[in-house]
């Protein structure tokens, strides 16, 4: 692999405006981070293959009690909501998983202010969204009160945003993976129950949906309570004078300004189906393509999972050969699963979510093809974040967005969800260039790094395949003899 310069470390590089907020010196801690990247992967990705999974499962219960303009009516109520939450929390939930990895015993002084500075620009963006209520909704005036409620459910979801960005930094993964865990089973429970019922509407599934994470959310009260041993503070911190409680708020919204933007088209990236399928085709179309969605995301899901993963360690113990590895193998273990996928999804499509979402078979090809170009620029991504280059992330999710907003409109009107399919790779693709670039000139290695894999990445996936099947070897009963 490409040795490691010295000279590319964040600690040790030129400060560039805009690009961090927190101080420079004694950036990343010398010591072993207290819960490796193994066990940390382990936990994030073995819990976020629930997501998905259940996805699959919940999918057909809304598709079935809602119909294909019905499941169509709960994307396009929730998509405000998902974009209220990304732009009001100010990329503040990834400055307080950076600031934290270095601070951890600076954790309720950095929250409270993150907390204010949200619901703040929460409210003010439910008042906009209020505002353009009609446009979003088609002038559907049973929809408009719907898709309101929503929104202000997600003021509530911001503040667990911020909880578990904080939770990440202080490398809290038990209680990341109980969050997602429960989130996903509840909302199984929950659906399955109303739908059994007779009780599952528009209205209802919207609600339930959005208040399901604020209440699994409540596993993370113990990031208040967190009181890290005085070793694992940053090093030399012990010699340092506590930061004053201005500089820490400075620091956390310098951060979080720069990854604002990125966190906004991000969120942006993956909302437009929902909000620009309806007006552009049809409401029919967006039901398609929620379905093609919700299998994509299998992969999609896994993947984010361990960007996050990766975000979160690197953060707090800089090892940049371990992340352009972890690019390689996962962009192999994704075109793998995306083969797979797409080889079997005619075989159940139909049975699972009803005949009339058959049709959804194509948009799945493409969106699994889209997933798997996301891979190198995520991966990249998350290591420009963690080497204190927010800007720079920011950059390729804008990237992303533009592409993707420019090839909708050129394609939906025409093809429907096959056309949002198609700008979807294009979006992904777009993503990664930029984003593998912009990080190899950081890193000071090659593009190819994070992208072609090797043979000791094949070797290693051998090796931790084994090793997880002992595992669960290991962990069945026995047969009596």
């Amino acid at each position: 692999m490409t040795s490691q310069p010295t000279s590319t470390d964040p600690t040790t590089e030129p400060h560039v405006p805009g690009e961090t907020g927190v101080p420079t010196e004694n950036a990343v801690p010398t010591e072993k981070p207290a819960v490796s990247m193994r066990r940390a992967m382990a936990f994030t990705t073995t819990t976020s293959m629930l997501v998905p999974v259940i996805g699959v499962v919940t999918a057909p219960v809304l598709a079935r009690a809602l119909g294909v303009e019905g499941r169509g009516e709960v994307a396009t109520a929730m998509a405000p909501a998902a974009l209220v939450a990304a732009v009001a929390t100010l990329g503040l939930p990834e400055a307080l998983t950076y600031h934290l990895a270095r601070r951890p015993d600076q954790t309720r002084r950095a929250l409270v202010p993150a907390a204010l500075v949200s619901l703040l620009l929460g409210a003010v963006c439910w008042g906009l969204s209020w505002g353009f209520a009609s446009v979003l909704t088609k002038g559907d005036a049973q929809l408009i009160p719907i898709m309101l409620v929503g929104t202000a459910l997600a003021l509530p979801q911001m503040l667990v945003g911020l909880l578990r960005g904080a939770a990440v930094g202080l490398q809290m993964w038990g209680a990341v993976a109980a969050d997602r865990a429960l989130s996903s089973l509840l909302r199984l429970v929950v659906l399955l129950a109303l739908a059994l019922a007779g009780a599952l509407d528009v209205r209802v599934a919207v609600i339930a949906m959005s208040v399901i994470p604020v209440v699994t959310g409540l596993v993370y009260w113990r990031v208040l309570l967190r009181r890290p041993p005085a070793a694992s503070g940053a090093a030399g911190g012990a010699a340092s004078p506590p930061p004053s409680s201005s500089s820490i708020t400075r620091d956390v919204l310098s951060f979080g300004s720069s990854t604002w933007l990125g966190a906004v088209a991000s969120m942006a990236t993956g909302r437009v189906a929902q909000l620009m399928t309806t007006p552009l085709s049809d409401a029919t179309q967006l039901g398609l393509l929620v379905v093609a969605i919700t299998i994509s995301d299998v992969l999609f899901i896994l993947i984010t999972a361990v960007r996050d993963t990766l975000f979160g360690v690197n953060a707090r113990f800089d090892d940049r050969e371990q992340l352009m590895a972890i690019s390689r193998s996962a962009l192999l273990v994704g075109a793998v699963g995306a083969l797979v996928l797409g080889a079997t999804v005619p075989l159940w499509i139909g049975p699972v979510f009803g005949e009339q979402f058959a049709p959804a078979t194509e948009p799945t090809w493409w969106l699994l093809v889209a997933a798997v170009t996301n891979i190198p620029g995520l991966m990249a991504g998350a290591g420009l974040g963690a080497w204190g280059r927010p800007g720079l992330r920011s950059a390729s999710f804008v990237v992303a967005l533009v592409v993707l907003v420019g090839a909708f409109f050129l394609l939906v009107p025409s093809m429907g969800a096959v056309g949002a399919g198609i700008a979807a790779i294009a979006s992904g693709t777009a993503m990664s260039v930029f984003a593998v670039v912009l990080a190899a000139r950081v890193n000071r290695s090659s593009p190819w790094a994070f992208v072609v894999p090797r043979g000791s990445d094949v070797v290693a996936l051998g090796h931790e395949g084994a090793r997880l099947l002992r595992a669960v070897r290991a962990h069945l009963p026995r047969a009596r003899s």
